[in-house]
């Protein structure tokens, strides 16, 4: 049964309730503006009604039981999915606008096409006057513009790839960064919840830092309710909060596995500079790979530019071990003008990594000119037991990554100024140069350390019927596949003496056959040099290439951004604070917090009545 004076109880349960509401209205006002913050809403109920032996049961007021933040779940989960897939496609344009400037061939720079049409006018004038000093002189220096074309466009797409490697630790920093934040927030929200109160804010920051992580890496979330070990069905209060990164956890409650940067000891492609980074768990050594057709973010954007090879990395099936060589056999790269793969590193055999330390491919041709094709590695690693049964497993050098970045073009490069500087060359030895001597090598390959490449010896890999001819990856070998972008040049003796060139088979200039030059001129565009095409075509080929990339990433990013933002408003018509709405509330929980007043001082008017002017 109530008591005399249940009524103000009744009043004075309506007056703190809201007073509550209105100081909850007050701080959602207050943080309209603060990043990350949600809605707050005091929860009401009713109390528990009493007995009443006249009545039956009889109200005892209202009791606000918690305040909560507004907050959908579900569309944070698609928010941060997509986020990563616009973080992702943002920052490869950022990299793709630069390399689309490389190749840019517009302006007041000189581009690949007038440099390449320099070179072959001076070539041509040369045609009805072979022994001028002065053409042979003109025609020498625009090869040579042409050949430092491709060392500065080498140059600066490694400058490319430093930068995203730089960018790589970077990125690894942050998400660590991260983890550790959402750890530590883990264990005070833990800390409060399990007191009975919501840690609201903390929520907030929580949910904040994982919009930010969700563009560098695909997060997966997931909150478990800790249950009272002696007692399943209730509740603790506390939560185990985990952040999954492709597929492995990142932080796990109140820890958090970090990552690393560690330097790789050798290089996957020819033409990467040192010591990239590969990223591992610092705890295990694991290899995380952010550049799985699984990952997304920037992460993953930066490591296909850096590491891109539009799946064209060395590949083969094991076919024989014989002590510490193996074969591959069925490769997919063919020819010296692909190769991609430097002269010594690592090989995947399984899944197990080798090094091997020379490589060498074979190319068979039968009497009706089928090729058959295999190569052969020597293996510098120490136990090899473990090849033992492996026959027939596939074999590769690096990942095939389905981007086109910094190794692919590289590649591409290399795969032109192979085809064409080896048919040059191979012209200009059929001839003598102005005094009548042997005219050796026009286009060489000049080292850091200074020795110089003339390919002596690669005019006799004709792979003549019946013959099997070998390419090595040893120096001495003296074939093409060392030639790249980076190194090549022409010969310096033909730079200090323009009459070390030839222009006919004879020394006889003064017929002024000049018929070699016939034979150059043809590379320009009548001759397959490159893709099926000839040399002009290459810039159109690597600008056709680039434009389909940047084009798909600003296609695919202005259509993430706008599932984002469209996410984002549904999100946000939630968990935003609407100041209008705010207005609507302090004002209802004012009147309501005034006729609490009134019910008070009514019931005070009346047992005072019956007190003090009733009689006994």
């Amino acid at each position: 049964m109530s008591s005399t004076f249940f009524g103000l109880n009744i009043g004075a349960s309506a007056l703190n309730a809201f007073s509550a509401c209105t100081n909850t209205t007050a701080n959602n006002v207050a943080n309209a503006d603060t990043p990350g913050y949600s809605k707050q809403v005091t929860n009401l109920y009713a109390n528990g009604a009493l007995r009443n032996n006249m009545y039956g049961t009889l109200g005892s007021g209202v009791v606000a039981e918690s305040i909560t933040q507004l907050r959908n779940t579900y569309y944070d989960v698609k928010y941060w999915t997509n986020n990563s897939f616009a973080g992702q496609y943002e920052k490869k344009i950022y990299y793709m606008e630069q390399i689309q400037n490389l190749f840019k061939d517009e302006g007041v720079t000189k581009g690949f096409t007038s440099i390449y049409k320099e070179m072959f006018n001076s070539l041509e004038s040369l045609k009805g006057d072979g022994g001028d000093e002065q053409k042979r002189n003109q025609f020498i220096n625009s090869t040579e513009a042409f050949m430092e074309y491709f060392n500065n466009m080498s140059q600066n797409l490694k400058d490319i790839q430093s930068d995203c490697n730089q960018e790589i630790r970077a990125l690894v920093s942050q998400i660590n960064s991260y983890a550790e934040k959402i750890s530590v927030i883990n264990a005070k929200i833990n800390t409060l919840e399990v007191q009975g109160t919501y840690a609201n804010e903390l929520r907030d920051q929580r949910a904040l830092l994982i919009d930010g992580l969700s563009q560098l890496v695909p997060v997966e979330v997931e909150e478990i309710d800790i249950k009272n070990s002696n007692y399943p069905e209730m509740d603790t209060g506390a939560t185990h909060y985990r952040i999954k990164v492709g597929g492995q956890l990142l932080v796990d409650g109140d820890a958090y596995q970090e990552l690393k940067c560690v330097s790789r000891e050798e290089k996957i492609n020819q033409n990467d500079i040192d010591g990239l980074y590969d990223i591992v768990w610092a705890e295990t050594g694991n290899e995380f790979n952010a550049a799985s057709d699984s990952m997304s973010g920037q992460l993953k954007a930066v490591m296909d530019i850096r590491d891109g090879n539009n799946n064209e990395n060395f590949q083969g099936v094991l076919s024989n071990v014989s002590g510490n060589v193996i074969t591959i056999k069925d490769p997919n790269l063919t020819t010296v003008e692909a190769m991609n793969m430097p002269p010594e590193g690592r090989i995947t055999i399984g899944n197990r990594d080798y090094t091997y330390s020379e490589f060498k491919m074979y190319v068979q041709v039968d009497n009706n000119g089928n090729k058959t094709y295999s190569y052969e590695f020597t293996l510098s690693d120490r136990d090899l037991t473990t090849l033992a049964g492996k026959t027939g497993e596939r074999v590769s050098i690096g990942r095939g990554i389905d981007s086109r970045g910094i190794p692919y073009y590289q590649t591409q490069m290399n795969e032109f100024l192979r085809s064409i500087c080896r048919k040059m060359n191979d012209i200009q030895q059929k001839g003598v140069d102005l005094e009548g001597n042997p005219m050796d090598a026009f286009i060489v390959a000049q080292y850091a350390n200074g020795t110089v490449n003339d390919f002596s010896d690669a005019k006799n890999d004709d792979e003549a019927a019946g013959k099997i001819t070998e390419y090595s990856s040893n120096l001495k070998a003296e074939n093409y596949y060392f030639l790249t972008a980076e190194n090549v040049t022409v010969n310096s003796k033909s730079l200090k003496d323009p009459n070390h060139i030839s222009v006919s088979a004879s020394s006889d200039i003064n017929e002024s056959k000049a018929e070699l030059v016939d034979e150059m001129l043809k590379l320009q565009d009548d001759t397959v040099v490159y893709r099926g095409s000839g040399g002009t075509q290459f810039l159109e080929y690597i600008t056709s290439d680039i434009s389909v990339d940047a084009q798909e990433a600003d296609i695919l990013y202005s259509n993430y951004l706008d599932v984002s933002n469209t996410i984002d408003s549904y999100r946000m018509s939630v968990s935003s604070v609407d100041e209008d709405e705010e207005g609507m509330d302090l004002i209802k929980f004012q009147n309501a917090y005034d006729l609490a007043s009134k019910i008070i001082s009514v019931m005070n008017q009346m047992y005072d009545r019956l007190i003090t002017q009733t009689g006994v």
